[in-house]
């Protein structure tokens, strides 16, 4: 197609160089822009330019392939039952997903949001590389993550390819550096990081990606003259947006997004927007009708709040709205900054780490936070004005200020409340109108030649080309190293947590997950402890896991003293004081993890692990009923929670209504089939009704599951004695000595059956042993105490040891 040699401009609006020509009158109209075609056929440039955008992408996010899970990847993912489907075959956990809220697979009745596509996916990665012979946490399981990083990170680059042929297709005829520009900048941008090395916004991922196959697919309907194809495209434009809201809700945002790319990079007619208009509308409220009937089994968002740890300035909302408005605009400034210079990334920043804006009073304390909220004010008022102005002349930076507002509304907080403050991935979708409008800056600064025929030839002023390629190449740069070392702290929770309580030290949140990477750190070595056979390994492993357990609890008190309102906090403190009781039983810290239960209940009662926790304080001190009624609690709150189910089987056990036992405990075992605990107390009731036969296939299966599972081998051996079986019982014991032989309870049954054997001074020694592995069994005392007055003759020592186990446990004398 020929050109106007007196003056060209393409879709981008970017102006020709002038060439010696006749000036032209200034009234005279402006011509249209060129419509030049696109090439038919694609040559090896775009090829090796799409291959070298995905491996660039592809290796910036190479050192997520070996992450584990963290943050939000356990709700959504590894502790979601239906994306791991322990109980159902694959179709069935699709059926789940498709039917349920986000996060109901992990207990969350209060979550309005639906986001299936994301978790058809993890789901079909579960059943690809899950060995169901093995348990979530054995290290071979561990791989998935491995794998799941894997796909974000190759959607991801995917999704940076069709970014660029989606900028060539805006950017048509022009430079080809302007679209490869704008492509790099978002592959690299370090604001990304949260969102492609957490497993979790695998959401986001691939709401974009559908988003650019869906802008692809507007603007070939748009170019495409045949009736045929374009009707494909109309069509593959519904199909892919509503992939994308099936993805995200954010995608809502691109019903004015999209309309607005069309305006400003070509010349639709009526009935092309009319269409394209439509073809937007349907997918949307087949989703939004999709969502509302879901939503119709579960709490409206009314009967829920938003905790304060969450959104740190919620409540302003309803005390002061021209506060609340300040504020959310003081953190779009922040999020502009991010964008311009990221210097820092952080996965929490929320109360208090950030400030509030108060615009009725301006004092000391004050003025510094409020002059941030007018400069920030003033700033985006400016850019909205630019962008304004610039609709007539359809300049690619207004375009791009217009998409970052449009995508940044929803997550603004100021059109609508959402349930955070503020978040590093809030800027994955917006950022892209950062990327065009920074791009095209430097474009037009250094009057960079913008005809496609100057594509990477840099000729004319080589000194303003030279400035262009440096601070691009420089930024690029910059951007890439600080994304490859932001990436790597997303390895462990331990790596995350630990680095970013540094950077938001004053948010209750980060000290409850660092406190919480710290707790871990000491779970970990009391896990390693059930199947440690080294006594002096194990004592190393107590004493370190209480050092670590010590190192969370002073985390968790400063989440308290930064927020006192934090049920979590108040949980985890409990939770802790809980695990350091076995190590010190003297030193009352059950009573301590009760008060902070109890106040963690008190601000959230609805929190059914927390319920749940606090029953088995009540269940160990014998207090059944009142442990009943919280586990109660704690599956009325969450009908899923297979712990409540489980410790209620065991309430009723004690209380002797065995049916109501098996009834619970089948009622776990139908949320986890592979709960060892679960057969062994099975195993105890129907040995309690007297069916020793089915009791002791129970421990059987039991240990088959969990053989390192000390209680089991004691449950049963005790039924083999009871049923006569003393053979039997020595058996299994010599097993349990092997598989757990730092179970202080095994041998106390190992000295009963020497006592039953004559061996008595093996019985003494066995008895000791498990005084010395547990000093508070009773019922050794007792045994000690029957050797030394019926053997030894020795009565005042035989009442020494009857004395000691009276006071620990009076009820064992009123049988």
């Amino acid at each position: 197609m020929g050109q106007n040699n007196n003056k060209t401009t393409t879709n981008g609006n970017f102006p020709q160089r002038k060439q010696r020509v006749a000036k032209q009158n200034k009234n005279a109209a402006t011509p249209p822009p060129v419509q030049t075609p696109e090439p038919k056929k694609k040559n090896w440039v775009d090829w090796a330019i799409y291959l070298g955008i995905f491996l660039f992408t592809f290796l910036i996010y190479s050192n997520t392939f070996d992450h584990e899970w963290v943050l939000d990847d356990y709700g959504a993912y590894k502790l979601n039952r239906y994306v791991t489907h322990e109980t159902e075959s694959l179709t069935e956990a699709y059926e789940n997903i498709l039917t349920k809220t986000y996060r109901h697979g992990s207990g969350f009745y209060t979550d309005n949001l639906y986001r299936p596509f994301s978790q058809l996916m993890f789901a079909t990665e579960w059943e690809l590389c899950f060995d169901k012979s093995k348990t979530k946490d054995d290290p071979q399981n561990q791989y998935i993550s491995h794998f799941s990083h894997l796909v974000s990170v190759i959607c991801y680059a995917l999704s940076c390819v069709l970014l660029y042929i989606l900028m060539r297709k805006l950017f048509r005829g022009q430079n080809r550096i302007i679209p490869l520009l704008i492509t790099l900048l978002f592959a690299a941008h370090p604001m990304h990081t949260e969102t492609i090395a957490n497993t979790k916004s695998r959401d986001d991922i691939v709401c974009m990606l559908f988003l650019f196959a869906s802008m692809i697919s507007m603007v070939n309907f748009v170019d495409t003259k045949s009736f045929l194809r374009k009707t494909i495209h109309l069509i593959s434009l519904m199909f892919f947006f509503l992939l994308a809201f099936f993805s995200k809700e954010s995608a809502i945002t691109m019903l004015a997004a999209m309309p607005l790319m069309l305006y400003f990079f070509r010349k639709p007619n009526l009935k092309q927007f009319i269409a394209v208009g439509v073809a937007l509308l349907v997918p949307a409220t087949i989703y939004l009708t999709v969502r509302h009937n879901i939503m119709l089994n579960y709490p409206t968002s009314e009967e829920f709040t938003v905790s304060i740890m969450d959104h740190y300035y919620y409540d302003l909302w309803d005390k002061d709205i021209f506060s609340y408005w300040a504020t959310a605009i003081l953190l779009l400034g922040k999020y502009m900054i991010l964008l311009f210079v990221p210097y820092q990334q952080v996965c929490d920043y929320s109360y208090s780490q950030l400030p509030t804006v108060n615009l009725f009073k301006w004092n000391s304390a004050t003025m510094g936070t409020n002059l941030l909220f007018v400069l920030s004010l003033l700033f985006h008022i400016a850019i909205l004005v630019y962008a304004i102005l610039g609709i007539k002349k359809k300049n690619p930076i207004a375009f791009g200020i217009f998409y970052y507002i449009c995508t940044m509304s929803i997550f603004s907080n100021i059109v609508m409340r959402i349930g955070s403050s503020f978040a590093d991935r809030f800027l994955y979708i917006p950022s892209l109108g950062y990327c065009i409008a920074f791009a095209c800056i430097l474009v037009q600064i250094f009057k960079i030649p913008t005809d496609e025929a100057s594509s990477f030839s840099l000729k004319t002023k080589p000194a303003f080309s030279m400035s262009f390629t440096a601070i691009s190449i420089i930024v690029l740069l910059l951007f890439t190293v600080k994304t490859v070392g932001r990436a790597a702290e997303w390895k462990t929770q331990f790596d995350l947590f630990g680095a970013d309580v540094k950077k938001s030290d004053n948010s209750a949140h980060m000290r409850l997950y660092w406190g919480l990477a710290l707790r871990d750190k000491g779970l970990d070595l009391k896990t390693a402890n059930e199947s440690e056979k080294d006594w002096n390994k194990i004592q190393e492993n107590n004493v370190k896991m209480e050092e670590w357990t010590w190192k969370a609890v002073e985390q968790f008190k400063k989440g308290v003293e930064i927020y006192p309102e934090s049920a979590d906090c108040n949980e985890q403190l409990g939770i802790a004081f809980e695990n350091l009781a076995p190590l010190h039983p003297e030193r009352g810290y059950r009573d301590s993890a009760e008060r902070y239960y109890l106040r963690a209940l008190q601000i959230v009662p609805s929190k059914a692990a927390t319920n749940s926790n606090l029953a088995k304080i009540y269940f160990d001190r014998g207090d059944i009923q009142l442990a009943k009624n919280y586990y109660m609690e704690a599956i009325r709150y969450d009908a899923i929670f297979a712990d409540g189910y489980f410790n209620l089987g065991s309430c009723y056990g004690m209380l002797q209504m065995y049916d109501s036992s098996f009834y619970y405990y089948n009622k776990c075992l139908q949320l986890q089939p592979e709960r060892a605990e679960c057969y062994t107390y099975m195993g105890l009731s129907y040995a309690n009704t007297g069916d020793y036969d089915n009791a002791v296939k129970m421990y059987e299966r039991g240990i088959e599951l969990k053989p390192n599972l000390g209680s089991t081998y004691v449950l049963a051996a005790k039924t083999y004695i009871t049923m006569g079986q003393w053979d039997n019982a020595e058996k299994i014991t010599i097993r349990a000595l092997d598989a757990t032989p730092f179970y202080g309870e095994i041998y106390f049954v190992k000295g009963l059956i020497e006592s039953h054997k004559g061996q008595i001074g093996k019985a003494m020694e066995s008895h000791k042993r498990c005084l010395e592995l547990m000093p508070e069994c009773a019922e050794s005392y007792i045994e000690l105490g029957k050797i030394y007055m019926t053997y030894k003759h020795q009565q005042d020592s035989a009442n020494m040891f009857f004395e000691t186990a009276f006071h620990m446990k009076p009820e064992l004398f009123r049988r």
